[in-house]
């Protein structure tokens, strides 16, 4: 699946919403063209392939792709879906909807099957031992991810990788973080969220839902690279609502640009994925410097805050914390009741110890169970966003 995904294999690619379209270079000789309607939930594609959507479709929606002209060959796609979609006949209405639901009843399929596999492997891992998984070779871990990927639960694949990734990184805590994520899988066989499968449903979809407007305050930031996209994640906090949203945006090739003006106060409609924090952006009215934003005054209350978001989705590795008048302590920040969280190392530590100069500062992060992420400081009401 990895290779299907980057950039340098697609070429001609192009969107004329809701639209899109690539040339994908295979084994073959002659590119794949592949067309996806992301209103219709239709795709096609030139490859060989029984599935629907094929690999190639679902790659296709992965890449950040630019706006285009659409050529003959998508032109022709349309224009006879069009065709199609114009006869109301009772005969053809039914014929769609059984199509419906005949790939509904195909993915559906796949998914389980899927999720039995992953109970396989999950015992399989068990009767070992997690400390047989570093003796496992590459192909082990590759042959389990396309299976999990063929089943349409690119969700669980992505958690595999993510597994073999600890495992193959090791550390002192590597043993408790691999079993703290097989227990996730072992949950996720049992409640089988869609979001977390990998069903994803397109940003026309939620747009057409009802949002929440609010001033959303865009404090913290993290750009991650898989080797095929990069991706950039804000978590915003609304000032009326209270709550906070995490904004996705990918990108093939460059430097992904954030959803909402970052370290900006922003005017904006959102609207919510269903059954996840992210949002997808409706209308951004303005943006200006970010009023003070309050923080829990411990630590102790920041961590209980987190319980909502936990029951929401007890898969979630990241959540946004903040304190207020915290110091720098060895490796960990103290708030005002002397309890610490330890601190990660980096340029966002650096860039807080500078602009506050040792003295007591409010701090917003990312929490992943073991350090703060600084992402964001305030003194004396004056918020500075630092990643």
């Amino acid at each position: 699946m990895r290779t299907r995904a980057v950039p340098t294999r697609w070429q001609g690619l192009g969107k004329a919403l809701p639209v899109l379209w690539g040339l994908y270079t295979g084994s073959g000789s002659v590119p794949y063209r592949v067309c996806v309607d992301l209103v219709a939930g239709s795709a096609k594609c030139t490859c060989p392939s029984r599935k629907f959507p094929c690999k190639h479709a679902v790659s296709l929606q992965e890449l950040d792709i630019p706006d285009a002209l659409p050529p003959d060959w998508v032109e022709e796609w349309t224009t006879r879906r069009a065709a199609r979609e114009l006869d109301t006949s009772p005969e053809a209405v039914a014929r769609r909807a059984r199509a419906r639901e005949k790939t509904a009843a195909n993915r559906a399929s796949a998914m389980s099957s899927g999720i039995d596999g992953l109970r396989d492997w999950l015992l399989d891992v068990a009767s070992a031992g997690v400390a047989s998984l570093p003796g496992r070779p590459a192909s082990w871990w590759q042959a389990f991810t396309a299976r999990m990927i063929d089943a349409q639960v690119p969700g669980v694949a992505g958690a595999v990788a993510e597994i073999q990734e600890i495992v193959a990184r090791s550390g002192p805590r590597w043993t408790s973080d691999v079993a703290d994520r097989l227990g996730g899988l072992h949950l996720l066989c049992a409640v089988q969220p869609r979001s977390r499968l990998g069903v994803t449903t397109p940003e026309e979809t939620v747009r057409a839902t009802p949002g929440v407007t609010d001033r959303w305050v865009a404090l913290l930031r993290l750009e991650t690279d898989d080797g095929r996209v990069r991706t950039v994640r804000q978590w915003c906090w609304g000032r009326r609502t209270g709550r906070w949203v995490v904004a996705i945006r990918h990108s093939a090739v460059g430097a992904p640009v954030p959803l909402l003006p970052h370290g900006q106060e922003s005017t904006a409609l959102v609207h919510p994925y269903p059954g996840s924090d992210r949002v997808a952006l409706g209308e951004l009215e303005a943006s200006r410097p970010p009023d003070p934003v309050p923080a829990p005054t411990s630590w102790r209350s920041a961590l209980a805050s987190l319980e909502p978001m936990l029951l929401a989705d007890p898969w979630q590795r990241l959540f946004p914390l903040g304190c207020a008048s915290v110091r720098l302590c060895g490796t960990s920040l103290v708030d005002g009741q002397g309890h610490g969280l330890p601190v990660r190392d980096d340029g966002g530590l650096d860039m807080a110890l500078a602009l506050t100069g040792g003295v007591p500062f409010d701090v917003w992060g990312l929490w992943d169970g073991h350090t703060v992420r600084i992402g964001a400081v305030a003194v004396d009401g004056t918020l500075e966003v630092v990643t």
